[in-house]
């Protein structure tokens, strides 16, 4: 039965479940919201949440990044991206977790202020406050080994790659040239994690979207 994930190359949760599609070798179509006109159409028939990424496998239909990775590791095919232990998936759950709540959230909530003209300093302040908290708490996580949990890659790593390349690039536009700094674990992390092919791709793959949007050659 096909699969088809209705996808955006510059979003963090598609890229999450990209990440994983790749790294499990699942066969998906990708419906691209730059590249279909018909997109906007065919999500808002699909799902009233109209925000991608949203799986499509014969009768099911999935949004929500996290419940449509998790799906693909309950229908079993290809490798599992779940630790073997209890304590390991839990892990998983945590990063992932702290990732979308603590680092995301609060990094999303920036975007409209990036321009320093339209800025609401005292916003903003606070913003990166709670930010710089998460990452210290998602560093607290962290062993030092390659991968977020355990020695292969799993579902924590499909969620914190795409979060973390777009915190090193936003950490420059408010003033902090290595916004890695305080949190060595976490840069180490990223760092050696971009050796593994699927990040790499992912990473590859927002990077270009960016520069895209961003009218950059290069």
């Amino acid at each position: 039965m096909s699969m088809k994930l209705y996808n955006a190359q510059l979003s963090p949760y598609s890229a999450r479940v990209r990440m994983a599609i790749y790294a499990k070798g699942i066969d998906v179509t990708l419906v691209d919201a730059f590249s279909d006109p018909m997109f906007m159409a065919e999500l808002s028939r699909l799902s009233p949440l109209q925000k991608v990424p949203v799986l499509v496998h014969g009768d099911v239909v999935l949004p929500e990044s996290e419940v449509i990775c998790e799906y693909l590791e309950d229908i079993g095919i290809g490798p599992s991206l779940r630790p073997d232990d209890v304590a390991g998936r839990a892990r998983t759950r945590l990063l992932a977790r702290i990732g979308d709540l603590y680092i995301m959230a609060p990094m999303t909530m920036l975007f409209g202020h990036i321009n320093p003209r339209g800025r609401d300093q005292a916003f903003v302040d606070r913003t990166l406050a709670a930010l710089h908290e998460g990452m210290g708490w998602l560093d607290h996580y962290f062993t030092g080994s390659r991968y977020a949990v355990g020695d292969k890659l799993s579902t924590a790593d499909c969620a914190l790659v795409p979060i973390l390349f777009f915190y090193k690039q936003i950490g420059p536009l408010f003033g902090y040239a290595d916004p890695f700094a305080n949190c060595k674990f976490v840069r180490d992390y990223y760092a050696s994690l971009q050796n593994d092919p699927h990040a790499a791709r992912v990473i590859d793959e927002i990077d270009t979207s960016l520069r895209r949007v961003m009218g950059v050659r290069g």
